[in-house]
Formats: C-alpha cells, structure tokens, sequence
C-alpha cells in the first residue's frame, strides 16, 4: 500500500469529466481488476470513500469525487463547485495496485 499526498485540480477535473462521461471503473467488474484501487480517510482516520482507475491519479481523484459528490457515477453529473480543488490538510489517500484475477481462485 501507497500513501500518496493528493490529486492535482487538473486531477479533479479529470475525474469529473470520468464521472460524467461514464468512463469510471466499476471495480466488482473482473475485467477491471487490475487497476489502482485508493481508499480515502478523513482527518479522523475514517475511512469515508473509495476509487478505481487504471492511473494512480485518478483513482485518488475519483476518491475525492466519491466522498464530495457520492452520486455522480450513478447520476453521470456533478454540480458545478460541488467537488473542491483545494483538499484540507488531514486527508489521507492509500493506494493498492490490484492484480488481475486468476480463473479458478476467488477475490
């Protein structure tokens, strides 16, 4: 496990644009497991939202968007300056590569 600082704004608005385009990974889908999984915690050690994405980048941004506007996968919209740029201090992305499954064993 990775623990990186946080995604960029152009990360953000990467992610948005995923979000909204339906270009997200649905990590319960076997032809995505291999991808970045990042599970986000909040100053309080909390873990409070999850992302997936085949760049380390984005899956931290589309764990920022999960906690920020937690229907915008399923809604494919974001509300304009719903999702802030600028993460506080305190929040912490932890970052797994996950591997591809192998047939016969179960996840």
């Amino acid at each position: 496990m990775t623990s990186f600082a946080k995604p960029s704004p152009a990360d953000i608005d990467h992610a948005i644009r995923l979000a909204e385009l339906g270009g997200w990974i649905d990590p319960s889908d076997e032809a995505h497991s291999d991808c970045w999984e990042c599970m986000l915690y909040d100053p309080d050690g909390n873990r409070v939202g999850d992302g997936h994405a085949h760049a380390p980048n984005e899956a931290m941004a589309l764990a920022w968007l999960h906690v920020c506007a937690p229907d915008a996968l399923s809604d494919a919209y974001v509300e304009p300056g719903a999702v802030p740029h600028d993460i506080p201090d305190g929040w912490r992305f932890e970052l797994t590569r996950r591997t591809p499954l192998t047939p016969g064993c179960e996840a």
